[in-house]
């Protein structure tokens, strides 16, 4: 045999050994190929019968969030609209007219003093509780109420102070104070 003859003899059997190889790994393949895709079909109909038994339960605890969410907004749209209200009323009082505001605060002046000689705080924006106003109180009634430089942040009213002692009879503390009491009928005549 010539040396031609024994390369092409090897290169022969190089060619069928890699067709051997090649088919045999095809084959291989073939079988991994189809062991993954029953694999992946028997994950795929075990997650869709799983996903069929939670869907109705995902879809009612969907419909519970969204319930709690719209009760929590509607709670927060009449917290606002109570708060609202409140403040309306406050408005209000600081918005009597000069003959009225005057004597509900010579009325809340009468039973906060307990000595005479207490210190009078009004608001930054007070219009009808001034100096003139304190010296009629003092001459009408036999006290000698001073008024205090410092002005307050209240919407109206005043703040009594007997040496440490305060009495807060501002608009303020007398919506809020009533608020607990009444807030309840307030709710009932804004959402009936």
């Amino acid at each position: 045999m010539a040396l031609a003859d024994i390369k092409s003899k090897i290169k022969a059997d190089s060619q069928a050994q890699i067709q051997a190889i090649e088919s045999e790994n095809s084959a291989k393949i073939r079988e991994i190929t189809q062991a993954v895709n029953a694999e992946i079909k028997e994950v795929q109909a075990g997650y869709a019968a799983r996903l069929s038994k939670e869907e109705p339960e995902v879809l009612r605890r969907r419909e519970i969030v969204a319930g709690l969410d719209a009760k929590r907004l509607d709670l927060g749209v009449r917290q606002r609209l109570v708060g609202e209200a409140f403040s309306a009323a406050l408005k209000q009082l600081a918005d009597l007219p000069a003959d009225k505001y005057i004597a509900f605060a010579n009325k809340l002046m009468a039973e906060a003093v307990e000595t005479g000689d207490e210190l009078v705080f009004t608001g930054k924006n007070e219009k009808h509780l001034d100096a003139k106003w304190l010296e009629g109180y003092n001459s009408a009634h036999h006290t000698s109420l001073k008024l205090a430089d410092e002005k307050l942040n209240i919407a109206g009213g005043f703040v009594l102070r007997n040496d440490k002692i305060d009495t807060n009879c501002s608009w303020d503390m007398l919506v809020n104070s009533i608020r607990g009491d009444i807030e309840s009928e307030v709710v009932k005549k804004l959402f009936a």
